[in-house]
């Protein structure tokens, strides 16, 4: 028996757990090792399967999703409880010259989600459009932000980082920024007028029924999440294989249909992240982990 734990964005999580159960039957046939895929769900109420798992010292064979589950893991637990495989998944060379390639060989990317910043064409024009995520503080913009609601992972990142990376300007941030729904509510909301700027998702930020919305790529290069693969120290050395497939162009090209960046070599990216040069703000591994550290308890 191997456990897969996944914690994914909503819109793609579905058809992950899908895609992975089907690959799994087959998976189960070759190698006589049955595969059970738990979800984390997406409500606040609930609490973190991850996070039972560190209680119980009893880790998933593969944590598929959000590193940031990772960020909090006391001093040693992560060389303890799982496998380094270092160059076991290469990514594409976009990701691997600005520092995506995690050396010690835990994290294994296999998509990167970034947060885009949205506006109403109807409200803002030409100067009036913020370029950077420094013009989101203005005070022009005291709130006038919408983001999806507090514990929403989008939320979560872009606060810490927005921490991280402004200390000094946190005021701004509390003021500018509301917290309010879903992320389609958030879309919705600023489709209709309701807000000048939003921020979801890109794959959120794309979609409006009205047409009126338009992503900006600020000139500092979009927050983003990882979504990584991570194998635990007992996990059967075929389960690997589950790691293939999630690099396979299957599930790759499905990702950047979205405006993902898919993380495997030589899948096409879509036209929205090349035309900005895949532009990402990314510091590092170390950096990340430690901007997230405490970002529940902070909601």
């Amino acid at each position: 028996m191997a456990k897969i734990l996944l914690h994914c964005p909503l819109n793609i999580s579905r058809s992950l757990v899908q895609m992975i159960e089907e690959f799994s039957r087959e998976f189960t046939e070759k190698h006589n090792i049955e595969v059970t895929v738990e979800t984390q769900p997406h409500r606040p109420s609930e609490k973190s399967l991850f996070e039972a798992c560190v209680e119980k010292n009893d880790m998933p064979d593969l944590t598929v999703g959000h590193v940031d589950d990772f960020a909090d893991l006391p001093p040693g637990f992560l060389a303890e409880h799982f496998k380094s495989v270092p160059s076991r998944f290469p990514i594409r060379k976009e990701l691997a010259d600005k520092g995506w390639t995690d050396h010690s060989g835990y994290f294994h990317p296999f998509v990167v989600i970034p947060f885009a910043i949205f506006y109403n064409q109807n409200i803002l024009k030409g100067n009036d459009i913020p370029q950077s995520w420094a013009d989101l503080l203005d005070d022009r913009w005291t709130g006038k932000i919408l983001m999806p609601d507090e514990f929403r992972i989008v939320s979560l990142v872009v606060k810490a980082f927005m921490n991280a990376d402004f200390p000094d300007r946190l005021n701004a941030m509390k003021t500018n920024f509301v917290h309010q729904g879903s992320p389609m509510e958030v879309i919705t909301a600023v489709d209709e007028g309701r807000y000048p700027i939003g921020i979801t998702n890109i794959a959120f930020a794309r979609i409006s029924k009205q047409k009126n919305t338009r992503i900006i790529w600020p000139s500092d290069g979009l927050f983003c999440m990882p979504q990584v693969m991570v194998w635990g120290q007992k996990a059967p050395d075929p389960l690997f294989e589950i790691g293939d497939f999630l690099m396979s162009p299957k599930i790759q090209n499905y990702l950047s249909l979205q405006s993902f960046v898919p993380a495997a070599p030589d899948i096409p990216m879509h036209e929205l992240v090349t035309d900005n040069q895949c532009n990402l703000r990314w510091n590092g591994w170390d950096a990340f982990l430690e901007a997230l550290k405490g970002r529940r308890a902070a909601v």
